[in-house]
């Protein structure tokens, strides 16, 4: 997806010296926060994404040359033109919710995110756990929407049927996932690092 390729880009090392202390994830979730909070100050900002000031000052410089971001006193904000690719952004990731759900073992916390991708690029499950295990996660599910039920890719048609419990009910109650959907749940040890490891499964589907 365009939208998202170009934001990505800015989290890409150039040049010498060390690798930055962040990941293409942490760029995409910055953006995402940033959006969703309209105002957020760098060191709040920082705090949600457990990065360094360092880092965290090194993606909105990324940001603010890009022309996406403003900082004044009351701290960061999307330009309009980073409104508009927050925008486009949504089309594909449109939401992202944590999941209270002690029976769903796959770590102590659990986000759970919506991807709708723009390409023939089919979800298989296997691809995106590994990139969410890769971000620092413990474990993801995938999960395709088909006539309206939540299927296991080459498994299970029908979720909600074969594995009854509540998680079902919250992930229809915070995502509203439409057919064509794809439903990604990762767990980790802290939410911040499920979140990145459940946009990092979400990008192998863009």
């Amino acid at each position: 997806m365009v939208a998202v390729s170009t934001l990505l880009e800015l989290g890409e090392r150039r040049g010498q010296g060390p690798s930055p202390g962040f990941s293409r994830e942490h760029v995409l979730l910055a953006f995402l926060t940033i959006g969703t909070s309209r105002e957020i100050g760098r060191q709040a900002l920082a705090r949600s994404l457990n990065l360094g000031e360092g880092s965290m000052r090194t993606i909105l410089r990324k940001f603010t040359r890009a022309g996406y971001v403003e900082t004044d006193t009351l701290g960061c904000h999307l330009t309009p033109s980073g409104r508009r690719l927050h925008a486009s952004i949504l089309r594909s990731i449109p939401t992202m919710a944590p999941v209270l759900d002690s029976q769903v073992e796959l770590g102590r916390s659990k986000v759970a995110v919506l991807a709708r991708p723009t390409t023939d690029v089919a979800a298989n499950g296997l691809d995106q756990r590994d990139s969410a295990i890769k971000a620092g996660a413990t474990g993801a599910a995938t999960y395709v929407v088909k006539n309206g039920k939540f299927a296991i890719p080459g498994n299970s048609p029908d979720c909600e049927r074969d594995f009854p419990g509540s998680v079902w009910r919250i992930l229809r109650s915070e995502l509203s996932p439409k057919d064509g959907d794809v439903v990604i749940l990762c767990g980790a040890a802290d939410e911040t690092t499920a979140r990145l490891g459940a946009l990092s499964a979400a990008l192998t589907l863009l």
